[in-house]
């Protein structure tokens, strides 16, 4: 089958390869994937930012239907549509061979049926939605009625947005970098946003003095957007960090302490959120649908990264039956 190994650890060594369909355990499943998502920590593995263990197949973002099950497995049959319930260990994509490919082995018991109602393009996203719902409740403990900004308009900035709006934030601004204005900044008002603004001192001044948030997302990784989340957030405010940046970070710590701001730093989402992602998708509040820009078949990976990179698409689904 085809797959896209990272062969060696640094930057590149990311190729196309031809490599055995999985052998599956006694309480595996055979997935013949339908699509797998391109996640930021793929384009980062890629450059050797992101942790991995190569040689591997990389791709955490898969849906498929069930090709094979080992013979303790009772829950599934051939032809079962499945996706993403929680994680494997070892995890796909970093430790164990992924998504992008044309055939995955997984353990049964981290995947589910597909929920109706939720297309398989959609599908691809569990792992990723249950990440900005463990951002603003967990972590932010959003209140209705509270004004948040977010600093990022890529998948997880969005998608936080969006949940943000559904837990009743009652004005939202989203920044964005250089580059986020034609595709990115735009579709954070059609997830939730009030308003979408490149990052600017102007932009800064907006949402100071009467207007500061009480809630900041910083999705970015962006060394100013953390500096500008400390100077601007309000009295007592909460800062939520979930961005991989390569700082130095110039951080106001003076202001910190003085005006009791909390930094909280999170990494990875709640399976708990789970079944709630797939109702809210189903119902049309959750507009993950809205992120996925495009489908491309495998082959055509570098160029699907490419896009990204050049902030062109906000979420790209690979395609190995073409």
């Amino acid at each position: 089958m085809r797959a896209l190994v990272k062969t060696a650890p640094g930057d590149g060594h990311l190729e196309l390869r031809d490599v055995p369909i999985p052998e599956i355990g006694d309480d595996d499943v055979l997935m013949k994937v339908t699509y797998c998502g391109i996640c930021g920590s793929d384009l980062h593995m890629e450059t050797g930012i992101h942790i991995c263990y190569p040689p591997v197949i990389l791709g955490h973002e898969y849906t498929g239907v069930v090709a094979r099950v080992g013979k303790n497995v009772k829950q599934f049959k051939e032809g079962d549509p499945v996706s993403y319930h929680r994680g494997p260990n070892p995890f796909p994509g970093v430790r164990a061979d992924g998504g992008f490919a044309e055939y995955m082995r997984l353990p049964a018991a981290s995947l589910w049926r597909t929920p109706e109602g939720v297309s398989p393009q959609e599908a691809t996203q569990f792992e990723t939605v249950i990440v900005p719902f463990a951002l603003v409740r967990d972590m932010m403990r959003l209140r209705p009625g509270e004004r948040v900004v977010v600093t990022g308009p890529g998948p997880v900035g969005l998608l936080t947005t969006n949940i943000a709006r559904i837990d009743g934030a009652s004005h939202i601004t989203m920044l964005g970098g250089p580059g986020d204005e034609k595709v990115r900044l735009p579709k954070s008002l059609e997830v939730g946003a009030d308003e979408a603004l490149p990052f600017s001192p102007e932009a800064l001044a907006q949402i100071s003095g009467d207007r500061s948030p009480s809630c900041w997302f910083e999705t970015s990784g962006a060394a100013p957007a953390i500096q500008a989340a400390v100077e601007c957030v309000a009295r007592k405010g909460r800062i939520v960090v979930s961005g991989l940046g390569h700082g130095p970070w110039n951080l106001n710590m003076a202001r910190v302490a003085y005006d009791s701001i909390q930094i909280l730093g999170r990494w990875g989402g709640e399976h708990k959120y789970i079944e709630e992602s797939a109702e809210l998708m189903r119902s049309g509040q959750f507009k993950v649908g809205a992120l996925i820009s495009a489908v491309m078949p495998l082959t055509e990976w570098r160029e699907a990264f490419a896009m990204l990179r050049r902030q062109e698409a906000i979420k790209i689904l690979l395609d190995p039956s073409h």
